[in-house]
């Protein structure tokens, strides 16, 4: 469980870059606090641990506050242990347990688990648990605009289109912001995450997105992106939404499709 991290040093704060078991996850430090970003998969915990006391020689108990970008495995999965083991409060959106809610949102959380660990099996990670809990109870309930509790110069914004409930994390200050899953990257290209699940709704998010002043965007899978044109970047993507599918990526929607919310769209 070695560490292949990097840190990105800002005028107010300092961003701890981790590997995750398949994805990125960030730690906000102001030095006297943190705050995280996404939990990773429940398994990812251990690692936030070890970063914690081995690296920044701290507690995890000195996290104040993480914040959830959406409710998929590799995102929200160690939410709840950190909570109960550290008493570290969830923020997120505030509709994010509707996404896995009934029959059909039990169904599609565990095929989200077995996508997930199939990501980890291609990126010839060891197979390791990532069942979780398919509700996080926030304890701060988040809608657009909204300013992340006792860290108000960062805002919430509200960018669904991967799923209904996706939060990008902004600092105009100092011209950061975290999309998660909005750009992703595949042999050194920007792609779209999978499925894309409310097109529209994506390509609204981008159009937002592209009036922000963002010099620097971090990303759950890829790197960072630095000196970039946020207009330019998003509607690059933006452009890609409405191309046709490959056959892999097709399959992938066809399994997607049991959320509540993705159902009530289809009506």
């Amino acid at each position: 469980m070695g560490f292949i991290n990097n840190i990105y040093d800002f005028n107010d704060f300092k961003v701890h870059e981790l590997k995750g078991y398949i994805q990125n996850t960030h730690i906000i430090d102001y030095n006297e606090e943190l705050f995280l970003i996404d939990s990773g998969c429940i398994n990812d915990v251990k690692r936030i641990e070890k970063y914690c006391n081995e690296i920044l020689d701290r507690p995890v108990s000195d996290i104040k506050i993480m914040v959830l970008t959406h409710m998929h495995p590799d995102h929200a999965g160690g939410a709840n242990k950190l909570r109960a083991q550290y008493n570290i409060p969830i923020a997120a959106f505030k509709e994010i347990d509707e996404w896995y809610k009934g029959l059909g949102g039990i169904i599609q959380h565990k095929i989200d688990c077995y996508l997930a660990t199939s990501v980890a099996h291609k990126s010839n990670r060891k197979l390791e648990h990532i069942l979780y809990s398919r509700k996080v109870k926030p304890d701060y309930l988040l809608v657009d605009n909204d300013k992340l509790p006792f860290f108000p110069e960062w805002q919430v914004l509200h960018v669904p289109g991967h799923t209904m409930h996706d939060l990008a994390i902004y600092n105009q200050k100092e011209k950061v912001v975290f999309i998660a899953d909005l750009i992703c990257e595949v042999k050194g290209r920007h792609c779209l995450p999978v499925p894309v699940l409310f097109p529209d709704k994506m390509a609204d998010s981008f159009n937002r997105l592209t009036n922000i002043d963002a010099k620097t965007i971090f990303r759950s899978h890829g790197g960072i992106l630095e000196a970039v044109n946020p207009k330019h970047i998003f509607n690059h993507m933006e452009n890609l939404i409405y191309q046709p599918l490959n056959p892999m990526i097709e399959k992938a929607y066809r399994i997607s499709k049991f959320p509540p919310a993705v159902r009530h769209n289809a009506k």
